[in-house]
């Protein structure tokens, strides 16, 4: 159960805790209490991060760099009619014990434990996190202030972040699974004249800085689309959306994807198997993609995340499931079990995305929004993307004006269905929840939506 960096550093203990002792310590805790207690099945998940945020101030023109470390445990308890979930911070191997009567203390009626089932134990298991790369961080930054910007540019925020993680599951009788991750992202967050843009780029392990020229382009776009004359949009020409203001859409359709959303929808589960939306789209979750944001082969509850396709040419095919909504939709397992926060897992995807096409035949005349401006949110309520972006008028092939930002509130299914045509840009964005997407289009959206014109 191995994914992510490589294990230099992985042997030190991490937020005081030497892991291999302490996986040892869960599987005796876990052993004792299935002797005591013979009615209630039990897990524990355990997990330590090495975290680095290094933040650059543009009034200062320094970079201050924070470092921590923690270490979590969970237990869940239980059995077919009752469930009981309890997640402490880490402080003392012997506590797990504790953790556990806890948990069983405070299981409830009503929902079932379900526990995935694993094989034999992993001979190989990675014992902990790979060391922070605080230097490399340093150096990245300084090259996306000096070469990435736009010139000209007012730089409002630059934040680089690595998260390098080791996690387990252990059940009683010797079952253990372990996994690592390592997770690097810039961040950079510009001022223009008609709002901050905010774009990001993921960094895989040993990358070098060809990594950043897609993000060079994209800020110089936006910057270029929000700065200058700019006219009101015609609302009756169809939309363009290049994958930078696309990306919030195709996360708010991975959301609604998820098997515990599925799981409170009957219609959408119900759809399961039918034609919902055009033949032109396509999602997949590849957690092996090479232009994806993460690495990952086994999810957090020890079932192997092969790729997973969702929607086949318009045809819904099913949902991302952690055990539980497996179970809940009598769905098989496809490993998308995550513990993002303290607690149970829940369905989430790992570089999911909107399939490309090969080529795109765009409409003669159409707005193309390029930019999309910073917003406190993009999903105003739920299955509702609100966003704000600019770009051009394009005729004949040609830019022929910038347009003032409009804001779109798109229903995700409703925006889905009357998709058009994709593009062949595939891109990954780290700001739509590590979500994939190529261009996309739409019939005029404009002329329908309820938001007004939001810039002149």
């Amino acid at each position: 159960m191995q994914g992510g960096s490589r294990d230099d550093g992985a042997r030190r203990p991490c937020a005081g805790l030497e892991l291999t002792a302490w996986l040892a310590s869960a599987s005796e805790a876990l052993d004792a209490f299935a002797r005591d207690d013979t009615a209630s099945d039990a897990e524990l998940f355990l997990g330590a991060e090495r975290r680095l945020s290094l933040e650059h101030d543009a009034s200062t023109g320094v970079s201050t760099m924070n470092q921590g470390e923690s270490a979590e445990a969970t237990a869940r308890v239980g059995g077919s009619a009752r469930l009981g979930v309890l997640s402490l911070p880490a402080d003392d191997a012997g506590g797990l014990s504790r953790l556990l009567e806890q948990a069983a203390r405070l299981a409830t009626p009503g929902r079932a434990l379900v526990l995935p089932s694993l094989s034999a134990e992993d001979t190989d298991l990675p014992t902990g996190p790979a060391a922070l790369q605080p230097e490399a961080a340093r150096r990245r930054m300084a090259h996306v202030i000096q070469s990435v910007v736009p010139r000209g540019s007012v730089v409002q925020a630059a934040v680089l972040t690595q998260s390098s993680t080791w996690r387990a599951v252990v059940r009683a009788s010797g079952v253990r699974r372990a996994r690592t991750e390592w997770r690097e992202d810039l961040f950079v967050r510009c001022e223009t004249p008609r709002g901050a843009v905010v774009d990001a780029v993921s960094l895989p392990p040993d990358t070098d800085d060809t990594v950043f020229t897609p993000l060079r382009l994209r800020l110089a776009e936006a910057v270029d689309a929000l700065t200058g004359p700019m006219e009101p949009v015609d609302r009756s020409l169809p939309l363009v959306l290049r994958p930078a203001v696309a990306a919030p859409l195709a996360a708010g359709l991975i959301w609604l994807l998820r098997g515990d959303i599925a799981a409170a929808t009957p219609a959408l589960a119900r759809a399961a198997g039918r034609k919902v939306f055009p033949s032109v789209l396509g999602v997949v979750d590849a957690p092996d993609h090479p232009a994806g944001t993460r690495r990952v082969d086994v999810d957090d509850e020890g079932v192997p995340t092969t790729s997973l396709s969702l929607v086949e040419e318009g045809r819904l095919r099913g949902f991302l499931h952690a055990a539980d909504t497996a179970a809940r939709l009598g769905a098989p397992l496809n490993g998308r079990g995550f513990r993002p926060a303290p607690g149970a897992p829940a369905p989430e995807a790992v570089n999911p995305f909107i399939v490309p096409a090969s080529a795109l035949a765009l409409p003669a005349h159409h707005t193309e929004l390029v930019a999309r401006v910073e917003t406190f949110t993009t999903m105003s309520r739920p299955g509702v993307i609100t966003l704000v972006a600019g770009g051009w008028e394009v005729r004949d092939g040609q830019r022929v004006r910038r347009v003032a930002p409009v804001e779109l509130e798109l229903p995700v299914l409703e925006t889905f269905r009357a998709l058009r045509d994709v593009g062949a840009d595939l891109t990954f964005f780290p700001t739509a929840e590590g979500c994939g997407t190529p261009t996309l289009v739409f019939p005029p959206l404009l002329a329908t939506t309820s938001g007004e014109q939001a810039g002149g």
